[in-house]
């Protein structure tokens, strides 16, 4: 889950890792209470009160603050502010620190993790003093080791946590049944190892993931549903995070603003201090003196399948046909404004694992198209290209496929179809799909990529219908196996399997484009990812 792009994708039930630009619509939660949102006017951060605030846009509106129900991009964004973890990266890169933790050391064997806390490190809203034992709730529910047992989404991440012993208030140890590489990647770092108060969820149930109580150095004012989230500088900050500068805003205030268009036209006119923009719209302000422009390639994937298992391509040399005939610089151009980094493969140069930097690039070559779709005796065969209606992009990308491929010798006929249509997840729906565009998004840990193309989601998210037992072992091995140098051979074997299969043309590792007002300084991490109590003024 995850990017900040306006495009939206696939969307698996109750897993927002894995959706692509933006996410999942509301869960019909309750709007949080009544306090109105202050608005700041003009170039300057301060308010009519002299209160110094942070105006950044939200491009889809939030769901559920709880870490253990983590719905969508934007509901990480907020929380970021709001939550911390024993260890995280820092706000610009990969960068490992500790920051509820005083110190924090893994086990050889990688089954166990000590952890001391930092002292005086108090919750939001007087729910007291972080203790080991808000440590040992905050995982063990993720996991669904608590009572009752919740059914958390993001339970995966704690796929093999045994138990967390707590040692005294202050001290404990994460006990794992088997070694997980990804918890020191994702899990722990980013979303499943956000902290919340044990007794504010007690006490708020349902209701804390509108009313969230973290130790972070914003705490959660107000919600008003489709129009903002505020945020206000907690005054019992413990500055935990001393691997960066004190809060700099009294508030930080998102307005939800989905369209592009009206997020460049609120940052040029003084309403945003920082806006998360789209290919179209960042050259606007790459011209402006104004503004500084930020892009980066992000971990996300997107590609044209091809059902491996469909009478129209189990033949290889039909697929291969497919590959060697789609321009995929040219799809970059028309449909993404020439912005996005073309993808060879699943995972992309931001990975810190796993990257495939020999990965073949198949430019068009409409001879050896015409060649490999001789061989299948294919010439003339009638096929569809699915896309969702929802995705930026897509309608034009599938346009110039159907040119492309007609020119080989394939009859291409294009669906657009709704997006709850295109996602639908049943093995019945997936077998009918040809050729399908979509996207993923990704985490820093080559796993969260991997995953969907395993043997055991055929018929579910893997929608080449490709069956690998190489590539089904290496997969669930490699979260095992704790060493990165291998872990790193092991994930291009698993890319190299899928490249021989020929089951997809990859397009594009999409580009994260925001941009801040002068003056504001805003630390991004490789793969797009923005802490907002981190901006300073510049």
């Amino acid at each position: 889950m995850e990017t900040h792009s306006t495009t939206s994708g696939a969307v698996p039930p109750g897993l927002s890792r894995r959706s692509f630009f933006q996410y999942s619509t509301l869960a019909g939660l309750s709007a949080a209470g009544a306090a109105s949102v202050l608005t700041a006017c003009g170039s300057s951060a301060k308010s009519a009160t002299g209160t110094q605030v942070l105006r950044l846009n939200l491009d889809a509106d939030i769901s559920n603050l709880d870490p253990a129900f983590d719905a969508g991009h934007t509901d990480t964004t907020v929380r970021a502010s709001i939550f911390q973890h024993l260890v995280t990266y820092r706000p610009d890169g990969w960068g490992m620190v500790n920051e509820l933790a005083q110190t924090f050391k893994p086990s050889s064997d990688g089954l166990s993790y000590d952890f001391t806390l930092k002292k005086g490190v108090k919750f939001h809203g007087g729910y007291g003093e972080l203790t080991a034992d808000d440590v040992k709730f905050s995982f063990e529910r993720i996991a669904g080791l608590t009572k009752p047992k919740i059914d958390s989404p993001n339970s995966s991440d704690w796929a093999t946590l045994k138990e967390v012993r707590v040692h005294d208030r202050y001290s404990g140890t994460i006990v794992l049944s088997q070694p997980f590489a990804p918890l020191m990647t994702t899990t722990i770092p980013i979303i499943s190892g956000e902290i919340v108060s044990k007794k504010a969820v007690l006490a708020k149930g349902k209701a804390f993931a509108t009313h969230p109580i973290g130790t972070g150095p914003y705490e959660f004012v107000s919600w008003t549903r489709n129009q903002s989230v505020v945020l206000s500088r907690f005054a019992g900050y413990s500055g935990a995070a001393s691997y960066a500068p004190k809060p700099a805003w009294d508030q930080i205030h998102f307005t939800v603003t989905a369209d592009e268009n009206a997020a460049l036209i609120a940052l040029k006119s003084g309403a945003l201090d920082f806006a998360v923009l789209g290919p179209e719209t960042i050259g606007q302000v790459s011209r402006n003196p104004g503004f500084k422009p930020i892009e980066r390639t992000t971990l996300n994937y997107s590609w044209i399948g091809i059902n491996s298992a469909h009478p129209n391509f189990r033949d290889k040399n039909a697929r291969l046909a497919v590959i060697h005939g789609i321009d995929v610089p040219s799809i970059i151009s028309a449909a993404f404004n020439g912005k996005w980094t073309r993808a060879t493969a699943v995972l992309a140069p931001g990975m810190p694992i796993g990257y495939w930097k020999g990965a073949p690039v198949y430019n068009r070559d409409v001879a050896a198209a015409k060649s490999y779709l001789s061989r299948a005796g294919a010439g003339g065969r009638k096929i569809q290209m699915a896309v969702a209606s929802s995705v930026a992009g897509a309608s034009t990308l599938a346009q110039i496929v159907q040119s492309n491929l007609n020119e080989v010798g394939f009859h291409v006929d294009v669906a657009v179809q709704e997006s709850g249509v295109f996602n639908q997840a049943t093995p019945k729906a997936n077998a009918q799909k040809q050729l399908f565009y979509t996207g993923f998004s990704s985490k820093p840990d080559p796993s969260w990529s991997t995953k969907w193309f395993t043997s055991d989601q055929v018929g579910v998210w893997n929608w080449m219908s490709w069956s690998s037992a190489e590539y089904t072992r290496l997969n669930s091995q490699a979260i095992q196996v704790t060493d990165s140098a291998q872990r790193n051979q092991m994930y291009i074997r698993m890319q190299q399997l899928m490249d021989e299969a020929a089951i997809a043309s990859w397009v594009a590792w999409p580009t994260a484009f925001m941009a801040a007002r002068q003056g504001i300084r805003a630390p991004v991490r490789p793969d797009g990812t923005f802490l907002p109590w981190a901006f300073r003024a510049a």
